[in-house]
């Protein structure tokens, strides 16, 4: 915990530092986050949004292209739902998990006029900050609703005479993660810019002590503009 807000302050004394070789972006995108467990080979995907702000401070300009350093803040949501119907009763599933990454860059461009390609990789430094499953059911004209915090275990219950908290649910769900992330991307009079990437989780995030293996990986794609 502490190694992570310490990055966090590292990060933000850098985003806002002042340099005449620098540049502020801010971006918005799609995430397709995958969820891998070494107990099944399906991977569970989850779609949803991220919004994001970026700080270029180039270090190197020469012929050859120019290398810069970016971290960056991210928002990150995903989420799925599935819904059935059985004897009657309508059942409706849903995921939805949101994230706060520290992306940390080294970035190298190269200038072809009017577009400039890049490419870049780095850590990206992952905190979760809320992830529920949530179980809707509706059957004659009543409706009921479980809703998990994975991460705190904390169990609610919402319906007619149905409605509390429990305890003692899954706590074996980690927060933190530090992927390894790779993009390209192309910016148009140094001002919009589209990139794609993917970020390779590397840490297991099941912290319980069965012999399991639970990883994240996110592919994403977005639009931005730079100041």
């Amino acid at each position: 915990m502490k190694k992570f807000y310490f990055v966090l302050v590292c990060a933000a004394a850098m985003f806002f530092a002042v340099d005449a070789n620098a540049q502020l972006g801010v971006g918005v995108g799609y995430n397709l986050g995958s969820n891998f467990t070494s107990l099944d080979d399906d991977a569970q995907n989850l779609s949803g949004f991220y919004l994001e702000a970026t700080y270029d401070w180039n270090f190197i300009d020469k012929s050859w292209g120019s290398l810069a350093l970016q971290p960056g803040v991210r928002f990150s949501y995903v989420g799925e739902a599935e819904s059935e119907e059985e004897f009657g009763v309508k059942l409706k599933a849903s995921t939805n998990e949101t994230y706060f990454d520290i992306p940390v860059n080294v970035k190298y461009s190269y200038d072809l006029g009017s577009v400039k390609l890049s490419a870049f990789a780095g850590p990206v430094f992952s905190m979760g900050l809320t992830s529920t499953e949530k179980l809707v059911t509706k059957a004659d004209g009543e409706t009921g609703k479980i809703i998990a915090h994975n991460y705190t275990g904390k169990v609610v219950t919402k319906g007619d005479g149905a409605t509390g908290e429990l305890e003692g649910g899954v706590t074996d769900y980690g927060r933190f993660d530090i992927k390894v992330g790779v993009g390209v991307g192309a910016t148009v009079m140094d001002k919009l810019n589209v990139k794609v990437g993917y970020n390779f989780g590397t840490l297991n995030r099941y912290t319980g002590e069965a012999d399991v293996r639970y990883s994240t990986n996110v592919f994403y794609v977005g639009l931005g503009f730079m100041f």
